[in-house]
């Protein structure tokens, strides 16, 4: 028997947690938090006990009790028994948080397989942020991979999302193909490698297809902005700066990190870039798979070492070693018309240091809020506002638009389709009468 029971990302965005039963055979696809995580139980400082492992989690029925799944260690706090891992492997699409951030409640002996920057990114990830994913055995793919786990055979294929070594998988099983997107989009500097992925979705026999659906929606709230759209949008905006230009974005969005190192050769001015990013980018300069500056060694970048009372060892490490590489709010201060400094939501504090001078921006270049009523963005338009800053949006989707999804399930012809990722799951029967609004815990059988 083959089935598919979704424990996550399930009429919601994020929080994929995807298990493949095939005989004997049990494989995780993906193993995230969704973004509203506990937003009915938890706000601000008011969080689940780290210390009761998953006591807090079960009580509230926010992760399941699923035997031989948890590590030891998160369930000794609770009533839930532990037992000897029962599953093969967790797959993992890409890193970003609502796909990866539960890997640290498994228990360690179950492998883990994701691409090779990625497991890069993970590592200085784990590092930077204090965040522990478990010492699990790590397992590295690339496309043309063909991993053998017990019955199943997966092979991981590239598709472009707004994080690298990002992929979708094709899995073969005793009762045919299955096939799961993960993240993907078709407007991405690397657009190719997800019409590579579509491509052998046409040539596969699917008995199912596994497909996100951030942006399909009733009505889309997002700009299709491309990457180069981001591009041309700044470069005009940061021509007209007469200060400072101050960024944010996700900091592990390395394209982004790209455009805006480009903005900064093409504009005469420097990229400064927090230490938590220039570790990531060291880690992944030595990475054949792809190309990043180096923002120890490169012209146009400089590290901003913040004013702090104490560090953590990496960083001080890392500002020690690269000194001559680092400025400081001072140095900020005073050379404005000559840099882009990228800040991230909790770092707008360092306004009060930096004091953005008459005629500095700030560029958005994460997504528009989806509500109106977005703390975090009313917060940001407060400090904005208090340092007269004018804002301007800047930001292309790591995600497919709802017409790029529906045609490639009309490319793809799977017998049954799983809309996962999604708070309208409903809205695929549009394009795919065979299409399952899906239950969650709920078990499909092929």
């Amino acid at each position: 028997m083959t089935s598919l029971t979704f424990y996550g990302g399930v009429g919601e965005i994020g929080g994929n947690k995807i298990l493949l039963e095939d005989g004997d055979t049990r494989v995780f696809l993906d193993f995230g938090q969704p973004f509203t995580f506990g937003e009915d139980f938890f706000t601000g400082y008011l969080a689940p006990r780290e210390r009761f492992g998953l006591r807090d989690y079960f009580a509230l029925k926010l992760m399941p009790e699923i035997p031989g799944l948890y590590s030891e260690k998160v369930l000794e706090p609770t009533d839930f028994p532990y037992s000897q891992p029962e599953f093969d492997a967790v797959f993992i699409s890409h890193i970003h948080y609502d796909h990866v951030a539960h890997l640290s409640f498994l228990d360690e002996e179950i492998p883990v397989y994701l691409g090779e920057t990625a497991l890069r990114m993970l590592e200085s990830w784990t590092t930077t942020m204090r965040n522990s994913f478990g010492e699990h055995p790590f397992h590295t793919f690339k496309t043309g991979d063909r991993l053998k786990v017990g019955s199943l055979e997966i092979e991981p294929v590239h598709v472009d999302h707004s994080t690298p070594s990002a992929y979708g998988f094709i899995i073969h099983t005793s009762e045919g193909s299955i096939a799961y997107t993960g993240d993907f989009r078709l407007h991405g500097p690397h657009a190719w490698m997800s019409r590579d992925f579509i491509e052998r979705l046409e040539k596969e026999t699917l008995e199912a297809l596994i497909c996100e659906g951030t942006r399909v929606a009733p009505v889309e709230k997002r700009e299709n902005l491309s990457e180069e759209g981001v591009f041309k949008r700044a470069d005009r905006l940061i021509k007209q700066a007469k200060g400072l230009v101050i960024t944010t974005f996700y900091g592990r969005d390395i394209d982004r990190m790209k455009t805006y190192h480009e903005l900064a050769k093409r504009n005469n001015r420097r990229f400064v870039v927090s230490a938590k990013t220039a570790h990531l980018l060291k880690a992944l300069v030595s990475d054949p798979g792809i190309d990043v500056p180096d923002p120890t060694g490169d012209e146009h970048m400089l590290i901003y070492s913040r004013d702090m009372l104490r560090r953590d060892a990496w960083e001080r490490a890392l500002l020690d070693e690269h000194a001559g590489a680092c400025v400081t709010s001072e140095y900020i201060r005073e050379h404005q018309e000559e840099i882009i400094l990228h800040l991230d939501f909790t770092q707008l504090t360092e306004l009060i240091d930096i004091r953005p001078k008459e005629g500095s921006i700030f560029i958005n270049s994460l997504s528009e809020p989806f509500e109106e009523d977005d703390i975090e963005d009313e917060i940001k338009n407060n400090w904005l506002s208090f340092f007269n800053l004018p804002r301007y949006q800047a930001h292309a989707s790591g995600h497919c638009s709802k017409e790029e999804i529906f045609q490639a399930l009309r490319k793809a012809k799977a017998r049954s389709v799983f809309p996962v990722h999604t708070e309208h799951p409903e809205m695929f029967k549009e394009v795919a009468k065979e299409a399952v609004v899906v239950e969650k815990e709920r078990t499909y059988r092929l």
